[in-house]
């Protein structure tokens, strides 16, 4: 995923481990039902995101607000430094999903690069998703493309969607989540409580692990799990508390270690 998604996806630290052309991959999903933990209250989170937990290639902010019975996401970031030097990126993200039960609704996406601009719609209902990708340098026509899956998330209502589970040790939940591009089957594994380094200050968390395969997709509907070599392994972090808000993300890609880390973090109300 050379875009935004995969930047938002660090939220995530998505990994990959499996084998190829699984055709049993829709065993492994949590089937929806209502909210087993509180809704997540309004809030703005900042972050940023590197390499070999050394060289500072990125940052985003994220604001999800509560209103009514829906979540309305904001996230804004892009690359910098040096890393800006050989991949300019400026990105938006927006999306609205409803509390309880965790679904998406839509979302927006712009990315602008150096030297084009994709913009990405994404419309969910009650089986499946529309999807309009708009990219500048194109020649072709737009059009809106069609999948046919129920459930999918988008990658913020599919954090929504995990974090709402128990999470108790050992559990794992299972959802297919659909970035942008292509829709992918992601299994979250509870793997321990820890302590974690964030923010100057130490911590309670929730160790998870994240396995992704990339769907293929027939007749307009994904039919088996194949591996996805560009993600390696990954672990991440979420606060064991009333919150559970991400925290830190590690994972292993083609380019090497790559790492996101909350940096500030504010109630809206």
């Amino acid at each position: 995923m050379k875009n935004f998604s995969g930047v938002v996806g660090l939220l995530l630290a998505v990994a990959a481990s499996a084998c190829a052309g699984d055709p049993d991959w829709r065993g492994e999903l949590t089937a929806p039902a209502a909210q087993k933990f509180p809704a997540l209250p309004s809030v703005r989170m900042e972050f940023h995101f590197g390499w070999s937990n050394v060289l500072e290639a990125a940052e985003a902010a994220a604001t999800i607000r509560k209103v009514g019975g829906a979540y309305r996401s904001q996230v804004r970031g892009g690359t910098k430094g040096f890393a800006r030097m050989l991949w300019p990126l400026d990105a938006s993200h927006s999306a609205i999903s409803s509390v309880d039960p965790a679904q998406p609704g839509s979302f927006n996406q712009i990315e602008r690069y150096r030297k084009r601009t994709i913009q990405t719609q994404v419309r969910f209902d009650a089986t499946g998703l529309n999807r309009l990708r708009k990219t500048s340098d194109s020649k072709e026509a737009d059009k809106w493309k069609r999948l046919n899956f129920e459930p999918i998330f988008d990658v913020i209502g599919g954090v929504l969607f995990v974090r709402s589970q128990p999470l108790r040790i050992g559990d794992t939940v299972g959802l297919v989540c659909f970035p942008g591009d292509s829709p992918y089957v992601a299994v979250v594994h509870v793997v321990r409580r820890e302590k974690v380094r964030c923010m100057g200050r130490d911590w309670p968390a929730l160790r998870l692990s994240l396995t992704v395969r990339k769907l293929e997709v027939e007749k307009k509907s994904p039919t088996k799990a194949v591996n996805y070599a560009k993600f390696r392994s990954g672990t991440f972090w979420v606060s064991d508390d009333a919150l559970r808000i991400p925290l830190r993300a590690e994972v292993n890609v083609m380019i090497g270690f790559v790492y996101g880390e909350l940096t500030d973090f504010q109630r809206l109300d």
